[in-house]
């Protein structure tokens, strides 16, 4: 009987199992980072960008050493570094404020929305990548998703609704004044543009390292480059928004949470890749939208947050969007929590 290769060594089985490592993975990053919203978000996103640099650096050296060619013309290396330091400032910072005023339920679907929408639409400006009626469709309900989101969070309570024995009117009277004032949904309504426009960031930074990587430019260069102008810019920034004190007063704990976020982030990005490399686009990016449903579950289990029938309608929304979306290989790049 002819040997026949074992059926865990079929390309999309590996891919499969890369691409739900990436996942769980970014989905265990976010909740990471849900955990230190009352940390100063650029200190936040400043520490979680350290990783990147110390996982990826060795590797761009080894390149470097050998004499290969690593990073492309003068204008597109620019161009990566200053889209990088726009997903750094309205990308990380952004989405890491966001987290703090609507939760990461929220957050996370309304920026994986925002960035596929502004991606194909500035592909289709600057790359003269063709929009498909699929494509279309899939960007109407994922613009459709944004606004059910925005409107289940611009109704969530303030807090978390606790049971309440006693007359219907009690419960009520509870429920009714656990949800936020208008002086108080502000925050909320500025949380909901914070999450779509760190989406609208990170698409911006997706066609710039498009286009890095169609003149030359390698994954290493390219994100070890994005991870350094955010450690210098918001390490700066930082500096300003608290001082030495405010780093200092960074906890033990809180560092750790900080660190194992920008851990995840890199790991998780090198299981997409390999997952990429293994298994067709389509498959991954529908790999890839578990996440929304996984940050709903999170945030409802280990942060008690609402779930709102807005919130399972976006969700459903957000997903389907993702599913209808089809790309090309290089199309995808980078997602909120690769940076």
């Amino acid at each position: 009987m002819p040997n026949s290769p074992s059926r865990w060594l079929d390309p999309s089985v590996q891919g499969t199992i890369f691409g739900l490592v990436s996942a769980v993975g970014y989905t265990a990053t976010n909740a990471l980072l849900r955990s230190v919203v009352d940390v100063d978000a650029l200190w936040v996103s400043a520490v979680k960008a350290v990783p990147t640099t110390l996982l990826l650096g060795p590797w761009l050296l080894w390149k470097l050493g050998r004499r290969e060619p690593v990073a492309p013309p003068l204008w597109p290396a620019l161009g990566v570094l200053g889209a990088g330091l726009i997903g750094q400032v309205g990308g990380n910072v952004a989405f890491q404020w966001a987290l703090g005023q609507v939760g990461l339920a929220i957050t996370v679907p309304l920026t994986l929305g925002g960035m596929i929408v502004a991606s194909a639409i500035l592909a289709r400006m600057f790359l003269l990548e063709p929009i498909t009626l699929r494509a279309a469709l899939a960007l109407g309900v994922l613009i459709l998703a944004i606004v059910v989101l925005s409107v289940g969070a611009d109704q969530r309570p303030t807090g978390p609704i606790k049971t309440v024995s006693g007359a219907p009117g009690e419960y009520a009277a509870v429920v009714a004044a656990s949800r936020p004032s208008p002086w108080q949904a502000w925050p909320v309504v500025f949380g909901v543009v914070a999450a779509v426009g760190s989406g609208l960031a990170y698409a911006v930074l997706n066609v710039a390292i498009r286009n890095a990587i169609n003149h030359g430019a390698t994954m290493p260069f390219t994100l070890v480059t994005v991870s350094l102008s955010g450690i210098v810019s918001l390490g700066t920034l930082s500096y300003l928004q608290i001082g030495w004190e405010g780093m200092a007063a960074t906890t033990s704990d809180e560092w750790w949470l900080m660190f194992l976020a920008g851990v995840g982030n890199a790991l998780s990005f090198l299981a997409l890749t390999i997952s990429l490399r293994l298994t067709s686009v389509v498959y991954v990016n529908a790999l890839n939208a578990t996440q929304a449903a996984m940050a709903a579950f999170a945030g409802v289990l280990f942060f008690q947050e609402a779930l709102s029938p807005w919130l399972l309608l976006g969700l459903a929304l957000t997903v389907a969007g993702l599913l209808l979306m089809r790309h090309g290989r290089s199309a995808r790049l980078a997602t909120p929590e690769e940076l």
